[in-house]
């Protein structure tokens, strides 16, 4: 396998590696929501504020919303979090993957115009 190749299969693990990150964030923003909904519903719109539910937490339904809500918001940062990291990954195999094929580039000697006639007119006479 030439590094070019595995450099292509690199880009690709850690572009899927970086859906699977959003997906994480997805599921996180969805327990985030359903914790604070159930913590808001349980509280009844007493003086209620944003993660300072802890004086309520005598019944069980507020503290299931209050755990939601921490491990919704856990999950969403550790999905930014891989999110950049994939990303930044995947740009320098890309990156690399870029120098290798201007290297090729460079390796190539181009062909003049004159070169590529003789051949073109060399070939059709072969075939005439």
């Amino acid at each position: 396998m030439l590094v070019e190749d595995w450099l292509h299969r690199k880009a690709e693990e850690n572009a899927h590696n970086e859906i699977l990150a959003f997906l994480l964030i997805i599921l996180g923003v969805h327990l985030l929501t359903a914790g604070l909904l159930v913590a808001i519903i349980v509280s009844g719109g007493q003086e209620w504020w944003l993660f300072s539910t802890y004086w309520q937490l005598q019944t069980v339904t507020t503290s299931l919303g209050l755990i939601l809500t921490i491990t919704g918001f856990a999950i969403s940062s550790a999905g930014f979090i891989l999110v950049i990291h994939y990303d930044r990954k995947k740009s320098w195999y890309r990156k690399h993957i870029e120098k290798s094929s201007i290297i090729e580039k460079w390796k190539i000697k181009p062909k003049s115009v004159d070169k590529i006639l003789e051949e073109y007119v060399g070939k059709r006479k072969e075939h005439v």
